[in-house]
């Protein structure tokens, strides 16, 4: 798959869509005086006033606008190219996926620090787990597109790397350093969490997680009733639409097509056969 890829979101809805609800939703939140709700510990949230309500929105969106530009950078430089490397409908399963893993595991974590060590961790609010769960297929399927070498052995007369001392920088270096600076706003807290996505990104892309994408199925029907496309996978010989056109009307087509080129037109009989010199002269007489 070429690593060059189109300017903006086009043909690529899911990722267009996450990218408006990370920039939209922290102001929708912000202007309603709705942020306060996507604060987490386990106390006094769960254990005082069962609020478990507050894991389930924790994700949704970033609290502040670092994290926000941060995101949305990422993805509109590389981690787009995920959806035009699985498919949309895929990408849209995979997200539901990694947001489900996660709220499971940061959840049991949580509870589990909290019962065992009574250490109530603080878990910051936005999808980190998701974009770092994302890490990993970028970093491993998106190809590199360029190589830069910088050779600083004359640049200085220590010689700490040896002989020579040549950095290699990709065109994915940026993201690998926006993703570090990702994983540190909000302290060890953002870094356990961005771990916890990193690592559920090797177990899912690496199929050992129980549920993956093709037990999604039921998916089907809300990605394209709200992306409005036609599923192809319509039971029936007889109703199955290609790029919109009937089998039964391509099948008459062919039979037409078939039928014309065994029976030579009127037209073509009507018309006598003239020779070379005559079609010359029809050209320049015209």
């Amino acid at each position: 798959m070429s690593s060059i890829l189109p300017k903006g979101f086009k043909l690529q809805p899911v990722m267009s869509s996450l990218t408006i609800s990370i920039i939209g939703l922290p102001l929708f939140f912000s202007v309603m005086g709705w942020k306060p709700f996507f604060l987490f510990a386990w106390d006094p949230f769960i254990s005082k006033w069962n609020q478990f309500w507050r894991l389930l929105i924790l994700q949704l969106q970033f609290q502040n606008q670092s994290e926000i530009t941060l995101a949305s950078v990422l993805i509109l430089l590389r981690l787009k190219g995920l959806e035009r490397l699985y498919g949309s409908l895929k990408m849209f399963k995979i997200l539901v996926l990694l947001y489900s893993y996660n709220l499971l595991i940061v959840t049991f974590l949580s509870f589990f620090l909290f019962f065992t060590f009574d250490f109530d961790i603080f878990i910051p609010s936005g999808p980190f787990g998701i974009l770092f769960g994302l890490y990993y297929p970028f970093s491993r399927f998106i190809p590199e597109t360029y190589v830069a070498e910088f050779d600083f052995t004359n640049a200085t007369s220590l010689r700490i790397f040896g002989d020579g001392a040549i950095l290699p920088l990709s065109d994915a270096f940026p993201v690998h350093f926006l993703f570090g600076i990702l994983s540190l706003p909000e302290g060890v807290s953002s870094l356990i969490v961005s771990s916890i996505g990193y690592f559920i990104g090797i177990l899912y892309f690496q199929n050992l997680l129980p549920l993956t994408d093709t037990s999604l199925g039921f998916l089907d029907p809300i990605y394209f009733k709200i992306t409005h496309e036609k599923s192809f996978a319509r039971e029936g010989r007889n109703n199955t639409t290609y790029n919109g056109v009937d089998s039964n009307h391509n099948a008459s087509a062919l039979d037409l097509d078939e039928e014309n080129e065994r029976s030579p037109s009127v037209e073509d009989n009507d018309t006598p056969v003239r020779s070379i010199g005559q079609e010359v002269l029809h050209t320049f007489t015209r």
